[in-house]
């Protein structure tokens, strides 16, 4: 279920991260799920995932029969936190009726996390490492490569990620020893299909001007920093060993109503598809790091103070100078 361009895109993608093998898939969650499958997760398995991690993840886990174990995040990234993950783990080994399996850490709005102290984690205790780095794939954490590190590295290629040229789609990367091709031996079955070429060629052209891109976002961030400094608002940052790509961003109210006129004030400027709302991290998820699948409704229900900007979405567009012009006509309306 390949083509010459995805081949090209993949090829790149595999050498830029000296990988041993990357693969393509029709999307997101059924690259997931594919990898579920190839080292057999289910039922009495255990998989840790941060508290903020999107509701069709944790349903891919439930749907292997595994139980998904909700993890705090750090109050700089809002990403998975290593001591968190660190607690969670043990205390499914203390309580012996599940078996740690896997761990899938991501971004949170182009913030990557704690690489290296997660993957130490992961090394000490047994666990399949998987690093979703779709939306902050070329940028670093620790100094190291995001991508570059996990048995396996998740790159989406949806509207938020890096690559989001209008299509969808995913690409698995292994960086371990087994070849994913001998594990995940279905990969041609019509559920896993690969990746079309429809927008292969745009694949092809957002990776050869990535770093290009990278920095217009980033310039971007700091445009719309400016804009929201003297407001009631703020960008989220990553803390000083973590850069983000910037992929997306995390607009931060201080209330809630200041939320839904930012909201409301940036969707009347045209730009509701580059922007949505989102819920926040604002203090620790929960009393006892860690409590497993039953927290998810405390986490969905934390308040919801602020709205995501897709800045590769407007950069794609050509729209990104009206967006960062529209956030700066807010945030001004929101000062007066």
């Amino acid at each position: 279920m390949s083509n010459q361009n995805t081949e090209a895109f993949v090829g790149k993608i595999t050498q830029r991260l000296a990988a041993e093998e990357c693969m393509a898939f029709s999307g997101r969650t059924e690259s997931i799920m594919a990898l579920f499958e190839a080292f057999q997760l289910g039922a009495g398995d255990c998989v840790y995932i941060s508290a903020l991690a999107p509701s069709r993840l944790i349903k891919a886990v439930i749907s292997c029969g595994a139980v998904p174990m909700l993890c705090d995040v750090t109050p700089d990234s809002l990403t998975i936190d290593c001591r968190s993950l660190e607690t969670a783990v043990k205390q499914t080994m203390e309580s012996e009726r599940l078996y740690p399996r896997a761990v899938i850490a991501e971004n949170f709005c182009g913030m990557p996390f704690a690489l290296n102290p997660v993957k130490s984690v992961c090394d000490r205790m047994g666990l399949v490492f998987i690093e979703d780095c779709g939306e902050y794939f070329g940028g670093t954490s620790d100094g190291v490569p995001c991508g570059s590190v996990a048995d396996y590295s998740l790159i989406s290629l949806g509207s938020s990620s890096l690559f989001g040229t209008g299509g969808s789609g995913a690409v698995v990367v292994s960086l371990g020893e087994s070849p994913l091709r001998d594990t995940i031996v279905f990969c041609d079955d019509d559920e896993y299909q690969s990746i079309d070429d429809i927008y292969g060629e745009s694949l092809l052209r957002a990776f050869d001007n990535i770093d290009n891109v990278l920095e217009k976002s980033r310039s971007a961030a700091r445009l719309m920093n400016d804009a929201l400094s003297d407001s009631d608002f703020w960008t989220q940052r990553g803390g000083n060993k973590q850069k983000s790509s910037f992929g997306a961003l995390a607009v931060i109210a201080q209330s809630e109503e200041h939320c839904a006129r930012a909201v409301e004030f940036v969707g009347n400027a045209g730009f509701d598809r580059y922007v949505r709302r989102l819920h926040v991290h604002r203090r620790s998820c929960f009393d006892k790091a860690c409590r497993g699948f039953k927290n998810i409704e405390n986490a969905a229900a934390l308040a919801p103070r602020a709205f995501r900007v897709d800045i590769f979405g407007a950069l794609h567009a050509g729209r990104l100078d009206e967006l960062i012009a529209a956030i700066d006509g807010m945030a001004k309306e929101i000062r007066e």
